[in-house]
């Protein structure tokens, strides 16, 4: 779970921010209030979401469970920190993402190094770099103590 007092400044908090609505499930509304207008949102191996309106048009067309099966059955996205770190405006952050499914099983795993771009307070760009082959991982086991919420 994302841990917003891992934040120094002021940068990493809305960095961390706009991770923890991924996991809240809040990501859209949030991505009006903390990214810039022209933001641009690139992920290893596909397309890149070019402005706030993209990105809405981008997520009613399916968003990118429509181009990576695995995550499809996503009932519930985690993401674990594990270093972040900034120099003025550019923030990046060590992290595992989670694609969890409603019976608890870990769809997709990718050790991630994001990147975050900032201007005038708010998100002009995000980069996720990342080994694509967890496109095709195995799920884990069922977890029968995973709560989807």
């Amino acid at each position: 779970m994302v841990d917003l007092t891992l934040a120094s400044n002021d940068n990493e908090l809305l960095c961390l921010r706009l991770l923890k609505s991924m996991e809240d499930g809040t990501f859209r509304a949030a991505a009006r209030e903390l990214c810039t207008p022209d933001f641009v949102f690139e992920n290893s191996g596909l397309p890149t979401i070019n402005g706030l309106d993209h990105l809405e048009a981008f997520n009613a067309e399916g968003g990118f469970a429509k181009l990576i099966p695995i995550i499809r059955d996503t009932r519930r996205f985690t993401a674990d920190v594990l270093h972040i770190a900034s120099n003025g405006n550019v923030v990046f952050t060590e992290r595992y993402d989670h694609f969890w499914d409603i019976d608890g099983r870990d769809l997709m795993t990718p050790k991630i190094c994001g990147i975050m771009e900032m201007r005038d307070g708010r998100v002009a760009a995000m980069r996720e770099y990342y080994d694509t082959s967890c496109y095709s991982q195995e799920p884990t086991e069922p977890n029968p103590q995973f709560s989807s919420r």
